[in-house]
């Protein structure tokens, strides 16, 4: 199995949490960089919905998509807990999963919460390359808090699992096979097989 990280981009509809750090409060959830860079929120049904950028992965070198699993590194800085639900969802308002609901620890140190490992889109329809396009990721605060800047989010991404395609691109390297003329002199038109392939 294969992995790969898709971050926020930008965010749509609703967002009244706030930042620090970065330049938009999508960029302050990208990198792990919680003492000067997280968004915040402490007021109860608070939300702010991130869209993702694109996978960094070509579909053609994906044969499936196993799961997906919605991470964020979070702390509160006041003296209890608190909870955040997180939804994952596709673009369009169709529910691919439900939230995962977190307590997320007092004392101000940052620990990961790791939502529910999806294995389907929605109900029993399996990923598709065009859902992680679309995928977006909502928070939403369930419980106030004893200020707005208490509940920070860090770093924020959907941890993507895939089974790589098997098999030979149209390319060598990085080139692709219509630009290459010869191999070791001899022109590639008079050769039929490398290596029994």
């Amino acid at each position: 199995m294969a992995t790969m990280i898709l971050l926020p981009d930008g965010t749509t509809g609703t967002n009244d949490w706030t930042y620090s750090g970065g330049s938009s409060i999508d960029n302050a959830v990208t990198s792990d960089d919680g003492a000067s860079s997280y968004a915040r929120e402490g007021s109860n049904n608070a939300q702010v919905t991130f869209t993702l950028a694109d996978p960094s992965v070509d579909e053609d070198d994906i044969d499936s998509i196993t799961s997906v699993q919605i991470i964020m590194s979070a702390a509160y800085t006041a003296g209890t807990g608190s909870t955040t639900r997180v939804l994952s969802y596709q673009t369009g308002g169709s529910i691919s999963n439900g939230f995962t609901v977190h307590n997320i620890l007092s004392g101000g140190s940052y620990q990961t919460y790791s939502g529910n490992v999806e294995s389907y889109s929605i109900g029993t329809t399996n990923w598709t390359y065009s859902d992680l396009e679309d995928l977006q990721i909502k928070l939403d605060k369930i419980v106030n808090t004893a200020s707005r800047t208490s509940v920070r989010v860090s770093y924020l991404y959907a941890l993507v699992t895939y089974v790589e395609a098997v098999g030979y691109g149209n390319d060598v390297i990085g080139i692709d096979s219509g630009d290459i003329d010869e191999i070791n002199g001899i022109a590639t038109a008079d050769i039929s097989k490398v290596n029994g392939v």
